[in-house]
């Protein structure tokens, strides 16, 4: 795009007119991991203002930057560089990432819902690259209003499909995330508890999340999960039509079976199709029955594809089945909450082992002012099932450890995910089949970290 353009779109002011015709190439708001001749936002954001690294942008070669003006109004930059002034960079940011999306011919599936999201755009995904050509996601967890322009402004012009993430904390956020990602095809994968610290009940969540389709063209298909009461319910109220997936219940997209595969996870049949999940749980066959939905409601079929040779998986951290040195980890540890933390641990719990299980959990964050009493109600509900050995992190994971009573079970807390660390390794044991689950917060990757560290050297 051309710095004149630009300027225009962002309702800023080009300083220095000989940059007018000069042109930007992708977008950057961190310029550590910026390259030569992309754009350079500097974003003051809650811990960094990124006008403190204007320099260093620059000196990597930045085509430009947009800067505030009340920056710019006390610091000088070199003619050399084109700059854009505008009154709010983060404002300005999401201007461009709509002006863009409004230039682009992709179709768009936009997911949200409380849990599942991240892998249910990936399991799309896979399902697009097996019919389409030139298909797109949105990188990592880039699903907010920060992450979505970026990922809006990271589409290639020839993309044909793309799968966007969008995740909400506040009731406000979801109405500007529509108006950005324009999608085609809308997906809420369930309603949970989460965000309660911001949102006050269940209900509140789903209203926020159907946001998505309130702020969307009338003729935008609307897929949800029949399994879902709370999300039904709130969904009859806003809308006359809509289109339902399930594991359990009538849908227009229904699981028909579900057979355990000799390698783990499940070879999963839709509509005649069967499919290799790699991943453990209902929950995660809950996630691919929708991904199928999406595709298909996009206006794809499957009919002459070999759909049992389809790479299905998730990101990182969020389900995957990792082996070390003897060990089974199921590392699940990116988000967490009441439904996906009961959800991924009854999957756990049904896992036929004679292998010591153990349970590494942590803190479950933005659950507002319940949030001691739903750690006490997970200790309770553990403690009905069978495994070897808990370990808490976190102070609200505190409450679980208090909550879980089980004669003669082996019991330990941490502060922290650091201290944990420098333990860990002496508390598990060759062929412990281990569950990591807690907030992204509570850090419990290190720990995962460690045991695959350790384990390799041991």
């Amino acid at each position: 795009m051309r710095f004149d353009q630009l300027a225009t779109y962002c309702k800023g002011n080009l300083y220095n007119s000989s940059h007018n015709a000069k042109l930007f190439h992708g977008v950057s708001i961190d310029s550590r991991t910026l390259n030569t001749d992309e754009l350079f936002i500097a974003i003051n954001g809650e811990k960094q203002d990124g006008h403190a690294y204007i320099d260093n942008a620059i000196g990597k070669g930045a085509a430009g930057i947009v800067a505030e003006s009340s920056y710019l109004q006390s610091n000088t930059l070199s003619d050399k560089i084109a700059v854009v002034a505008v009154d709010n960079s983060h404002t300005a940011m999401l201007a461009l990432a709509k002006e863009y999306r409004n230039s682009l011919t992709a179709k768009a599936i936009a997911i949200t819902g409380s849990n599942g999201k991240t892998t249910t755009k990936e399991l799309t995904f896979a399902l697009l690259q097996a019919v389409e050509k030139n298909v797109y996601k949105t990188p990592g967890n880039l699903n907010n209003l920060f992450g979505l322009p970026l990922t809006i402004l990271g589409v290639d012009k020839e993309c044909n499909a793309m799968v966007l993430e969008l995740g909400i904390s506040t009731e406000n956020e979801m109405p500007q995330l529509a108006d950005i990602a324009q999608p085609d095809v809308v997906l809420i994968t369930n309603i949970g508890i989460s965000h309660l610290e911001f949102l006050s009940t269940v209900e509140d969540v789903a209203k926020a999340k159907l946001e998505l389709i309130k702020n969307t063209d009338s003729s935008v298909p609307l897929i949800i999960n029949a399994d879902d009461a709370v999300l039904v319910a709130e969904t009859k109220n806003l809308c006359d039509s809509f289109i339902t997936f399930s594991v359990d219940n009538d849908a227009d997209y229904k699981v028909e079976s579900i057979t355990p595969h000799a390698d783990g996870g499940n070879i999963v049949k839709i509509e005649t199709h069967e499919f290799y999940l790699p991943l453990i749980g209902k929950h995660q066959v809950a996630n691919l029955v929708a991904a199928y939905a999406a595709v298909r409601t996009l206006g794809y079929a499957f009919d002459d594809v070999d759909t049992m040779s389809i790479q299905l998986d998730t990101a990182p951290m969020r389900g995957q089945l990792i082996e070390v040195a003897g060990m089974k980890i199921i590392a699940d540890c990116y988000n967490a909450n009441p439904d996906s933390m009961k959800a991924g641990l009854k999957a756990f719990f049904d896992l036929k082992s004679n292998n010591r299980k153990v349970l590494i959990l942590g803190d479950m964050l933005e659950l507002g002012d319940d949030a001691k009493k739903y750690h006490a109600e997970l200790g309770e509900y553990i403690a009905s099932n069978k495994f070897d050995l808990l370990i808490t992190v976190g102070k609200l994971a505190k409450e679980i450890y208090n909550n879980c009573n089980v004669s003669g079970l082996k019991k330990v807390e941490y502060v922290d995910s650091m201290t944990l660390s420098s333990v860990i390794i002496s508390l598990v044991a060759k062929d412990d089949f281990i569950y990591i689950k807690g907030s992204r917060g509570v850090g419990l990757e290190k720990v995962l970290q460690q045991l695959q560290t350790s384990g390799e050297e041991t």
